[in-house]
């Protein structure tokens, strides 16, 4: 299965960052397709999300719900999920904040049974921006 990585560095607080990103409610603000997320059972997240024509079989845009394993390892500065086999879709990746400098380097690592490095490396970069766009907007992360 294809890996796939981008990072950016932000000017933001790595706890304050990790905090504001490990909460299931802000998923949809700063992941790319990503419609809605909320807390389901034990370590499951619900998730609903639009893949790009680029991505599926069909050449449109599908509507993808499913329940998604979200484990969040505060020490370590790290959220891990997947959608192993549920709705014929593997998918998971992880999520990692780290200082660097007066600020954070945020990483995310993606496994996707789909194999297409442009698409899926745009949607990564759009997330990291929309990371970055979230910082300037509120600096303090409080929401």
């Amino acid at each position: 299965m294809p890996e796939y990585q981008r990072s950016l560095t932000i000017a933001a607080a790595p706890d304050e960052l990790f905090d504001y990103l490990s909460r299931v409610e802000n998923l949809p603000k700063y992941f790319s397709g990503l419609s809605e997320a909320h807390g389901a059972t034990g370590g499951e997240i619900h998730v609903t999300a639009v893949e790009p024509p680029e991505a599926t079989q069909s050449g449109k845009p599908e509507k993808v719900e499913s329940n998604a394993s979200f484990e969040v390892d505060a020490e370590q500065r790290a959220i891990r999920w997947g959608t192993p086999a549920l709705n014929d879709h593997d998918y998971g990746g992880r999520l990692q904040v780290t200082p660097e400098g007066d600020g954070a380097r945020l990483a995310v690592t993606l496994h996707t049974e789909h194999d297409a490095p442009d698409v899926i490396n745009a949607g990564i970069d759009e997330t990291l921006r929309n990371v970055e766009r979230l910082v300037t907007q509120k600096p303090d992360l409080q929401n």
